[in-house]
């Protein structure tokens, strides 16, 4: 046990206030004679290490790393622990609460629909419900925009695209993508998104009622109706665009942010998707659905 190990060179009680283990546990231990099974573990040690030294992320999502590596089971507060204990800690990311739709001077030039989806962030199969959104990401060359589009059945990034402009043909080229040449319009399908002007401009609201899918807006100035999409924004910038230096370059950005979305939905396993990927979850269903026409 650390405790013991460092006895000689600090105060028990400030090494057990440190470890946020108790001191009563640690001289009940000692009475037990010390078990092995309260020692260091040196393997988990090294396994939190590499995954972290690769990741950066933080204590949850390695013990879900090492369940999926090794097969190993450990409980998250044991590797909270050990990576406190290593020095290890994942950054952290800022709450970001503004909201960027700007008022119209004009109000009959939108078309405002009622929030369908109503804060109901779970879906039965995929492409049943998607949320998009617009946000800015920075380099030393100045501010481009990113629009994604999300499935809310695996929290997969289906569709996404970058431009110098935050206007229509920006959202526009992004739902194309998602909703292409073999989209089924008899499909239900809600899209929902804040009250941005593009999302409430006509050529929109008709695209997407041409294909069947249900527009649905956020209430007005209501983060928290499109969170879904909030929350993947802060996840890119704070364990890639923020977590190292600001990228020199439009290219290098566009490039980081192609690596990102590529290990989000290939290669950083959720635990609402039961410990799978968003790209596994899908796949998974996929499989079922095949073995049910079989």
């Amino acid at each position: 046990m650390i405790v013991y190990d460092l006895k000689e060179e600090y105060k028990i009680t400030r090494l057990c206030k440190y470890l946020n283990v108790s001191a009563s546990g640690y001289y009940r231990w000692l009475k037990l004679g010390r078990p092995i099974r309260y020692s260091f573990d040196e393997v988990l040690a090294d396994m939190i290490e590499e995954i972290f030294y690769e990741t950066y992320k933080g204590y949850r999502f390695i013990r879900d790393e090492i369940i999926r590596r090794y097969g190993v089971i450990y409980n998250d507060k044991t590797v909270y622990k050990y990576m406190k204990l290593l020095g290890l800690s994942s950054p952290i990311r800022k709450k970001r609460y503004q909201c960027c739709t700007k008022e119209e001077p004009n109000e009959k030039a939108r078309i405002v629909c009622d929030n369908v989806l109503a804060r109901n962030f779970t879906a039965s199969r995929p492409l049943k419900k998607l949320v998009t959104d617009v946000s800015y990401i920075y380099c030393q060359q100045g501010r481009m925009y990113l629009s994604v589009i999300k499935d809310l059945y695996d929290n997969s990034i289906i569709a996404y695209q970058i431009s110098k402009f935050n206007d229509l043909k920006l959202v526009m080229d992004n739902v194309y993508k998602a909703t292409g040449d073999n989209w089924d319009p008899t499909r239900e399908c809600v899209l929902h998104s804040d009250r941005g002007y593009q999302y409430t401009n006509i050529v929109y609201i008709r695209y997407l009622d041409e294909r069947g899918i249900t527009v649905s807006h956020s209430r007005k100035a209501n983060c928290y109706d499109n969170a879904c999409c909030e929350n993947f924004f802060g996840h890119l910038k704070s364990e890639c665009l923020e977590l190292h230096e600001v990228p020199k370059t439009n290219e290098e950005l566009i490039r980081k942010v192609d690596e990102y979305i590529d290990f989000y939905n290939n290669a950083r396993p959720q635990r609402k998707l039961k410990g799978m990927t968003p790209m596994e979850y899908r796949c998974a269903y996929l499989n079922s659905l095949a073995q049910a026409f079989l």
